[in-house]
């Protein structure tokens, strides 16, 4: 009899300690209180962090071979231009202004050459330097064409994107004579609102641009415009202080403070 005693102890005392463990393993996932909230374990507290959400890897631009571009320039028809354009930029291909120039310049109709340039765009690398592309058209009416669509295209904002690259000091020496070498402010306006539209420009290079400017209402224009695509807002001032009347400077560095 004594040893059936000590063996009922042992094993009433065994399904205590598991039932002990298992309410303090059902504490640990859940506390049920007694308004019908149900608290979860803080995995800080258990130990138990979940994993960090992977960092998703930024796409490799891939700018097309040169002997692509010699393709274009040896194949006949600018109607299989256009397609041979179409499967490159489908395919996520992108070109440097240099090689959408020559590229341009391959066609034989000024009609399907806008329709390869405003393909184009883009999928350029270098933005800034697509001005460069209008000097490939026959026509002022093209010209106007391209200038156009690329202002159409101001709502994407550059900042966040792997696109822009950084213009440098020789890329800044060409915008500049290009700016110059127009005969009007009109003109003049216009081009610097398509360059500044496709780079991410410092306030300083944008004050550069705007001492081109002969006018000073035109000036205040194109430095309005350019705010939007500045690299360094926060030293805007630098661009502000090329416009000579006081009046024109506050109106300028207010109108900024606002956005």
């Amino acid at each position: 009899m004594m040893m059936i005693g000590i063996a009922v102890a042992a094993l009433l005392l065994c399904t205590e300690s598991v039932q002990a463990q298992s309410r303090v393993v059902r504490r640990d996932r859940t506390i049920e209180r007694n308004d019908g909230h149900i608290d979860r374990p803080d995995p800080r507290r258990s130990g138990n962090r979940p994993a960090p959400a992977p960092v998703p890897e930024r796409p490799r631009i891939k700018v097309v071979d040169n002997e692509v571009i010699r393709s274009f320039e040896r194949e006949r028809y600018d109607s299989n231009r256009l397609k041979m354009a179409d499967m490159i930029f489908s395919t996520d291909g992108y070109m440097t202004t240099a090689q959408i120039t020559r590229v341009a310049e391959s066609f034989d109709y000024d009609s399907n050459r806008v329709k390869f340039l405003k393909n184009a765009y883009r999928n350029c690398v270098d933005r800034y330097n697509y001005y460069m592309v209008l000097g490939t058209l026959d026509y002022s009416s093209s010209r106007e064409k391209i200038i156009t669509f690329v202002l159409e295209q101001k709502e994407e904002r550059l900042r966040d994107t792997d696109l822009v690259r950084k213009v440098s000091s020789s890329d800044m020496s060409a915008i500049i004579k290009a700016l110059k070498n127009e005969s009007y402010d009109s003109t003049r306006e216009k081009l610097g609102r398509m360059i500044v539209c496709g780079s991410l420009l410092t306030s300083r290079q944008i004050a550069d641009m705007a001492k081109t400017f002969s006018f000073e209402s035109r000036r205040y224009d194109f430095l309005v415009y350019a705010y939007d695509f500045c690299a360094d807002p926060q030293n805007y001032v630098l661009a502000a202080e090329t416009l000579k009347f006081s009046t024109d400077r506050s109106n300028l560095m207010r109108l900024m403070g606002r956005r």
